[in-house]
């Protein structure tokens, strides 16, 4: 007997978009010189019918500092935020969070609590997420 299949339960969302895995590219591209997508966990970008941005995976700072304002990424036209957007981003740093800027056109921007720079190796991006439209529901 053919086997049936099975339908999501009730008001479960099913995920929309398929990941982005090239978005972080080198120079005007992507990632600043600094910043290096890590190859076991590649970042990723999806835009879902919800009008999320979905981001998930890992980047590597390559002078093993987090320092605050500094350019680490440009999202693809399409991505922006329609107005500027701060999400948490996990990483290794010891007792200050790491925040990401992101801009209406696209920019990434670290910020540190408190300011200056905060020993850390990498980034996280798994579980963030920002609205891409603006509007009165922020």
């Amino acid at each position: 007997m053919p086997q049936r299949a099975r339908r999501p339960p009730v008001g479960r969302r099913v995920p929309g978009g398929s990941w982005r895995r090239r978005w972080l590219g080198q120079g005007s591209e992507g990632v600043h010189e600094g910043g290096v997508p890590d190859t076991a966990q590649p970042p990723q970008i999806r835009a879902n019918p919800w009008n999320t941005l979905e981001f998930s995976g890992r980047i590597g700072l390559a002078g093993g500092r987090v320092v605050d304002e500094a350019v680490i990424a440009y999202l693809p036209e399409g991505f922006w935020p329609a107005v500027p957007r701060t999400v948490d981003a996990a990483s290794d740093a010891a007792r200050r969070e790491v925040h990401l800027d992101i801009d209406p056109k696209g920019q990434i921007t670290l910020r540190v609590q408190d300011g200056g720079s905060v020993e850390a190796t990498w980034l996280s991006l798994d579980s963030a997420s920002c609205r891409i439209e603006g509007g009165d529901a922020e």
